[in-house]
């Protein structure tokens, strides 16, 4: 099988970029607090807010899965492929939580 391309519009796409960027921003902060010696609970609150936010790029990447990426598997007869990749990304949500 060939990798495949997301199918992400261009405004979902500038989206999901922007968002990773305020992360990498937002890691930079946390990464400056810990060598600061930052008092450990606004390090973890810092930390809880990058998770967050990449959790929102994740159920952007995920919508768009569902809504595009499987239904073509789907219509191409590649069901049973389609159905493992959403159990493998289900799983892999529900060991990171």
């Amino acid at each position: 099988m060939t990798a495949r391309k997301s199918s992400l519009d261009p405004s979902q796409k500038n989206k999901v970029l922007n968002r990773l960027k305020s992360v990498r921003g937002h890691l930079d902060a946390v990464i400056k607090m810990v060598e600061e010696d930052t008092y450990c609970v606004q390090v973890i609150k810092q930390i809880a807010a990058c998770r967050a936010a990449l959790d929102r790029v994740s159920g952007i990447e995920l919508e768009n899965h569902l809504a595009h990426c499987l239904v073509d598997q789907v219509r191409a007869g590649e069901a049973d492929h389609a159905i493992a990749e959403l159990m493998d990304i289900l799983t892999l949500r529900k060991s990171i939580a």
